[in-house]
């Protein structure tokens, strides 16, 4: 099989299809897992240890189960109990959840190596506590981690690939459809990894500008 660059041409507005739909569960799934992961952090930090027990555990079982179990479970095995969620909804959710878990430990992290001090001279200068946390310690945490939270979204972008199995119409499921409707498989999936290339290297070019910034000021 030769490559038909008539049929790839034909392919590529389905493609960018594609392309618009893996960019909007990026998006929603990195909402959900950049707030919800700092949300776990800051619970589990503040929280007694009836509170952080099940956090934990919650955290531990979703980075410990695949995310492809995860999505066939939700999306097949969750109708057997009378939850019907659409693929849309499965996917952001699980992709949102499983790296809001990945996020939380950085956010952890974090805020175990905040010093003793800052927290002490925000006490010196009367700040209350949710100033403290709000201007002082998260925006800390966030600049000192932009760099391995940017890297858990790059991550989650590609796996946004896997959506393909329950349907959801991201890059990859509209490049197999196009295989299957032409029996010719080598331009679609051709096309489609370098479409994730090419998309790919502008957000790590990004989270790297953003880590330096932060880190060290200025573009």
């Amino acid at each position: 099989m030769s490559w038909d660059w008539r049929y790839a041409w034909q392919i590529v507005p389905t493609l960018l299809d594609g392309v618009a739909q893996t960019f909007l569960v990026t998006l929603v799934s990195a909402t959900i897992a950049l707030l919800g992961g700092l949300a776990v952090a800051v619970t589990r930090w503040l929280s007694p240890a009836v509170v952080r027990a099940p956090l934990w555990l919650l955290v531990e079982l979703t980075r410990g189960v695949p995310i492809l179990v995860l999505l066939f479970f939700c999306f097949y095995g969750l109708p057997g109990l009378g939850l019907r969620p659409s693929a849309f909804v499965t996917g952001v959710v699980v992709l949102g959840a499983v790296y809001a878990a990945y996020c939380s430990e950085v956010y952890r992290g974090g805020l175990a190596s905040v010093p003793p001090t800052v927290w002490d001279a925000s006490a010196a200068l009367g700040l209350s506590t949710f100033v403290t946390w709000t201007r002082v310690i998260l925006p800390t945490v966030v600049r000192a981690n932009v760099g391995a939270l940017g890297n858990y979204v790059v991550i989650l972008y590609k796996q946004t690939a896997l959506l393909f199995t329950i349907g959801v119409p991201v890059l990859l499921t509209n490049a197999q459809v196009a295989g299957y409707e032409s029996f010719r498989y080598l331009e679609p999936f051709t096309l489609a990894g370098v479409l994730y290339l090419l998309l790919n290297l502008p957000s790590v070019w990004l989270v790297r500008r953003l880590e330096k910034r932060m880190t060290r000021g200025g573009f």
